[in-house]
C-alpha cells in the first residue's frame, strides 16, 4: 500500500473548500503518473542501473533481455522525489551553461560490445578538452559523507566511468547537490589506472552476462529472496515463481561494485 504524499493530519472545515478533498486529488495526481507494471524488453545495459541492487544482478539482466513485466513499485513521495531530481538536474544544467564551458547536454552515449545505452548529463570543453559530468541529487546526510570523502557511490562511479570509456574521456566528475540547501559537491574522476582496471572488468562483466543470454543459458539466484536486492527488483515476480522461470542453469557471479 502506497503511503499519502500530504502529511496533514486534521483540516479545519471552511465554507467553500475541502482541504482534506483537495489533499487527496494531490496525492492522486501524483499517483496517476504511476506506471507499476509494465511489459518490458531491455536492449542494452543502462549505465544508471549497472552497480546498484538488482543492476548488479545477471539474472536480472537476462529476464530483462529476454522481456518481461516490470512491477516498480513508486508511491506518491517516490515519484516526488524522482520529480524533484529532473527539475534539479534542469536548473544546474542552465547554470552550467552560463559559465561558458559547456558543449553538450544529455548527450547519448552508446556502445555495442558490451551493448549500452544511456545519456550524460554534461558534457564540458575545457581548453578544446571535453570533460564528462554527471549531476545527482542527494538528502543532507549522504552529502556530508560525500563531501568528507570527496568519493562517490559505487554505482555513480561505474556509471561515470562508463560515459569517460565510451567517449574516451581521461577526466569526469559527479556534481552532487544537497535536496536540503542545494550546496554542491563536484568530486573528480580521472580515468587513472585504478579506475581503468574497475570500469574494464565491468565491461567484461557486462559482456559475459549478455553473451550468456544470447546462449539462452539462464542464470541461477547470486542473491537471496530476502536481500534488499531482491526484495526491490522490477522482476522479482517472474523470477522467483514456482510457475515462473525456475531455477538457472549457470553459475553467473553478481557484479561487485567497486569500494
Amino acid at each position: 500500500m502506497s503511503k499519502q504524499i500530504v502529511k496533514s493530519l486534521k483540516f479545519k472545515k471552511v465554507d467553500g473548500f475541502d482541504y482534506g478533498e483537495f489533499s487527496k486529488m494531490i496525492d492522486k495526481a501524483y499517483n496517476d503518473r504511476r506506471r507499476d507494471k509494465r511489459d518490458m524488453k531491455k536492449k542494452t545495459f543502462s549505465p544508471s542501473t549497472v552497480g546498484y541492487g538488482h543492476g548488479n544482478c545477471p539474472r536480472y539482466w537476462f529476464i530483462a533481455f529476454s522481456g518481461a513485466e516490470f512491477d516498480e513499485k513508486f508511491d506518491a513521495t517516490a515519484i516526488a522525489n524522482m520529480l524533484n531530481g529532473t527539475y534539479a538536474h534542469d536548473r544546474l544544467q542552465k547554470i552550467i551553461e552560463e559559465t561558458g564551458v559547456l558543449k553538450e547536454i544529455e548527450r547519448e552515449i552508446v556502445s555495442e560490445d558490451p551493448p549500452i545505452r544511456g545519456f550524460a548529463d554534461l558534457i564540458l570543453d575545457w581548453n578544446d578538452t571535453e570533460i564528462v559530468g554527471e549531476i545527482k541529487t542527494t538528502k543532507d546526510e549522504s552529502f556530508a559523507h560525500r563531501q568528507a570523502s570527496m568519493k562517490p557511490s559505487s554505482n555513480h562511479l561505474l556509471q561515470i566511468l562508463t560515459y569517460m570509456k565510451v567517449t574516451g574521456a581521461e577526466e569526469g566528475f559527479l556534481l552532487y547537490e544537497n535536496k536540503n540547501t542545494q550546496e554542491i559537491c563536484i568530486i573528480p574522476v580521472s580515468m587513472n589506472e585504478r579506475n581503468k582496471s574497475i570500469i574494464e572488468d565491468t565491461f567484461d562483466w557486462m559482456r559475459e552476462v549478455y553473451k550468456n543470454y544470447t546462449d539462452g543459458l539462464l542464470p541461477n539466484r547470486p542473491f537471496a529472496k530476502t536481500t534488499y536486492t531482491c526484495q526491490n527488483c522490477p522482476v522479482r515476480k517472474p523470477c522467483w515463481n514456482k510457475s515462473g522461470l525456475g531455477e538457472g542453469v549457470i553459475e553467473i557471479g553478481a557484479l561487485v561494485p567497486p569500494k
